[in-house]
């Protein structure tokens, strides 16, 4: 089989989000200016242009259950926390769709980052509703929004809790407690008399039509990359994890820093873990960070961020520049590392499954993100609404933001399962047949 290589243009759009990437240029808040008549011409060209166009290719946006928000507009207005997982680039667009169907305008929290894009852009968010938000600092005016747009009960407001666009639009990864946090601080200040409602919304993208060629095309690219040619005699997964290991190798490389002798097909999600253990490790030794006993990597190498982000934008520098960008690139590799969950594609090798993985790979070998292969569905369901006032009477303030984390984790995952069981899109086959 042969590939013909094209040239493809990146994402574009205002509101795009950026990849598993992280952000230390210099911090300032681009609060939301809200303007119903500019917000209104957006959402009309992101469905008739923007969705649809080369950045995005998303044909349709199919709302499963719409009925739970009109029931939810009805118990709390508009004081409607919105939490959606973030499995692509698109999420942004997609969420801008659903509430254009909704009838509901909405403010999205997004990383700061992506209002330093363009002037245009960041005029366009704003007007929008967008504000920004510093990841990886402790960004008072950005949560101080978030609490105040809850409360004065004029717009609903959208958070990814998921932080990052981590493709894999199968398996919803770790929310962060900053979401859980905003809900329950604005509902302890609006008192038990009017409910702030937190609804899970699950994504899933799909693709329409037989991709299979597009994405073989972006494996024999991912092969140039690394300096390897495609084995077509070999079963396709296999292929891809050799690639894989040598496009993490070619990165690691880079720190000086190399994979374990013998990393087999069978244990390299296993030693993939285990070299961004030994990395993170290293950054704590190095930035005087002690983690909890038994605290999860991705928690750990979350402070190591922290702690490197706060170090690169202080003034006067703390630390020198090249040891700050050196130690900031290690985290960030350290995070991709465990980004790779060992039996996602292997227990269920779909092409949509098969598309998000080459391209994963390929992001995180470029630093890049890549436009969409194919024309896709967005398929959207809500899980049931979660009153605030009831979930404050029934638990303790200390433990509710972490116990109501993980219950929005499982609700958007709940969803996700649905839209799959459901999903009859080209993109639910076997990669291989």
């Amino acid at each position: 089989m042969k590939w013909e290589l094209k040239k493809r243009e990146a994402p574009q759009g205002c509101g795009s989000t950026a990849m598993l990437e992280f952000s230390d240029q210099g911090y300032r808040y681009f609060p939301p200016k809200p303007n119903r008549w500019v917000e209104g011409a957006v959402r009309w060209l992101n469905k008739a242009f923007i969705l649809p166009g080369k950045g995005h290719r998303i044909s349709e946006v199919v709302v499963d259950n719409p009925e739970v928000v009109s029931a939810a507009r009805a118990q709390a207005g508009k004081r409607l926390l919105f939490l959606p997982n973030h499995p692509t680039h698109s999420d942004p667009q997609i969420m801008t769709e659903v509430l254009r169907q909704m009838k509901t305008q909405g403010s999205f929290m997004a990383a700061y980052d992506v209002f330093l894009r363009g002037r245009f852009a960041a005029w366009c968010m704003q007007r929008m509703g967008c504000f920004s938000v510093d990841r990886d600092g402790s960004d008072r005016a950005s949560m101080k929004e978030a609490v105040g747009i809850l409360k004065s009960g004029k717009r609903s407001l959208v958070i990814f809790p998921e932080g990052n666009v981590y493709l894999m639009n199968d398996s919803v990864t770790p929310f962060l407690e900053g979401p859980a946090f905003i809900g329950l601080k604005a509902q302890k200040e609006l008192g038990e008399e009017t409910s702030v409602l937190a609804i899970p919304v699950s994504i899933k993208v799909t693709h329409l039509t037989d991709a299979r060629p597009a994405v073989n095309q972006l494996l024999e690219r991912l092969a140039l990359k690394v300096g390897a040619e495609i084995n077509q005699s070999t079963d396709v997964l296999v292929e891809l994890v050799r690639l894989g290991l040598l496009a993490v190798q070619k990165v690691l490389s880079g720190l000086l820093r190399s994979l374990p002798e013998g990393a087999e097909h069978e244990h390299v999600f296993s030693t993939l873990r285990n070299v961004a253990s030994e990395m993170i490790e290293n950054l704590e030794d190095q930035l005087d960070i002690v983690p909890a006993e038994g605290e999860e990597l991705t928690n750990r190498i979350r402070k190591v961020r922290r702690k490197v982000h706060s170090l690169r934008i202080a003034d006067p520098p703390t630390l020198a520049d090249f040891k700050a960008r050196t130690l900031a690139a290690e985290a960030m590799v350290a995070y991709r590392l465990l980004t790779y969950p060992g039996d996602y594609l292997i227990t269920n090798p779909t092409l949509d499954r098969m598309s998000e993985t080459v391209e994963k790979i390929l992001e995180d070998l470029r630093s890049e993100p890549l436009p969409p292969l194919a024309p896709r569905r967005a398929l959207v369901r809500f899980g049931d609404p979660i009153d605030l006032v009831e979930e404050r009477k029934n638990a303790n303030d200390r433990s509710l933001v972490t116990t109501l984390t993980k219950r929005f984790e499982s609700e958007v995952q709940t969803g996700v399962d649905h839209l799959n069981a459901e999903n009859d899109c080209l993109g639910a086959e076997l990669f291989r047949q």
